[in-house]
């Protein structure tokens, strides 16, 4: 079956340009001219992946980012813009996006993109992961901890999610940026360490002294259950 691809920008010639090679390609392009029947279509057409302008007239991509989180879609969302900020980067995706691509658009490097993050979201398993008191239930986004539900951001979870499928494995800043954050590279950047600092203070009995979010010295984090 043909995969959906929401385009959500209000430039005509882009939409033009992203529905031609989306269809040559074997995908079924959905489009919107704003953001408030973006977010409406997104919701009610659940598409595989969103394509999202951040500037539009009505509603900014950001927020629509935002709500769609919210109300638990799970889709690939990348950015498009013509700003050039490393913190419009940041931003977008600590609001949960897996991509920001800057205009003119390179429409091959588009596609290739679009295609790995449809490859890697279909390829994810539904599951449930427990080690020792955390239950990790992918498939409804849900986390307990001592028989308690513990509320997530997007991200939050997705980094919880990534150090959980192999505790005790030592991953690097670099590949959690990549495993979690996607592909836009955003140059010197303490994400991560602020949300596993986020995740020791949700998690931890003593957030300065982690038994958990271990912190490998020189190397990365580490979810540790062998203490």
């Amino acid at each position: 079956m043909s995969k959906k691809v929401l385009i959500v920008d209000d430039d005509e010639s882009t939409v033009a340009q992203l529905q031609g090679v989306l269809s040559r390609a074997g995908y079924i392009p959905i489009t919107s001219r704003n953001g408030k029947e973006g977010l409406e279509l997104a919701l009610r057409e659940k598409p595989d992946l969103m394509v999202l302008e951040v500037t539009l007239p009505d509603l900014d991509g950001f927020s629509i980012c935002k709500s769609l989180r919210s109300e638990g879609f799970n889709s690939p969302i990348i950015f498009l813009t013509n700003k050039t900020s490393e913190i419009d980067a940041v931003i977008g995706l600590e609001l949960g996006a897996q991509d920001y691509i800057r205009k003119p658009l390179p429409l091959k490097e588009l596609l290739t993109r679009i295609e790995v993050h449809l490859k890697k979201n279909y390829n994810e398993p539904n599951k449930k992961i427990t080690i020792e008191d955390l239950e990790i239930d992918l498939e409804r986004r849900k986390v307990k901890h001592k028989g308690m539900i513990k509320e997530l951001t997007h991200k939050e979870f997705q980094l919880l999610y990534a150090l959980a499928q192999s505790p005790n494995k030592v991953f690097s800043r670099n590949e959690l940026l990549t495993n979690v954050w996607g592909w836009a590279q955003c140059g010197q950047t303490r994400t991560v360490d602020i949300h596993i600092g986020y995740l020791r203070k949700k998690f931890e009995d003593n957030p300065r002294k982690p038994r958990l979010f271990q912190t490998i010295r020189g190397v990365g984090y580490t979810l540790n259950t062998e203490n």
